[in-house]
């Protein structure tokens, strides 16, 4: 009887110990998988930071100073003409410049029967959900009295 006791004991003290661990190593994960988060909004709030700086390096200088007054308020170097360009709906248009497309040169007639060729050998596919039109049964005279 006294190993029984014995083993009853060792389990109730093991079980003791195995709810302080697991409770411990709960704490310990949840506070690392914290500690990971709050490192990386460091690392987020650091480059944050020095794109600030970055910023605040760019007005120092006057050539940068100079090209956001052309852009934002409009100005222009003595000599220089300003002009502002007018939409159709009576606003200013931005500065953006209008890309050119190059023109491609036309291909040779040889190279368009082809192109069409391999477009015809793949057809387009019907949408599936049309119904596909079923013939229409023709009308059988019906006996009249």
């Amino acid at each position: 009887m006294t190993a029984t006791w014995r083993l009853a004991v060792l389990v109730v003290v093991s079980a003791g110990i195995a709810l302080v661990l697991a409770n411990s190593l709960r704490v310990y994960f949840a506070q690392a998988s914290e500690l990971a988060e709050v490192r990386g909004q460091i690392a987020a709030e650091k480059d944050r930071i020095a794109d600030l700086e970055d910023k605040l390096k760019r007005w120092e200088d006057p050539e940068y100073v100079k090209s956001i007054a052309r852009v934002r308020l409009g100005w222009v170097m003595p000599g220089e003409v300003g002009y502002r360009v007018i939409g159709a709906d009576g606003q200013p248009l931005d500065g953006a410049a209008i890309e050119e497309k190059a023109e491609e040169p036309p291909g040779q007639w040889w190279e368009k029967m082809w192109g069409s060729v391999r477009v015809a050998d793949q057809p387009a596919l019907a949408p599936e959900d049309e119904a596909t039109p079923q013939p229409t049964p023709s009308p059988t005279p019906s006996e009249t009295p």
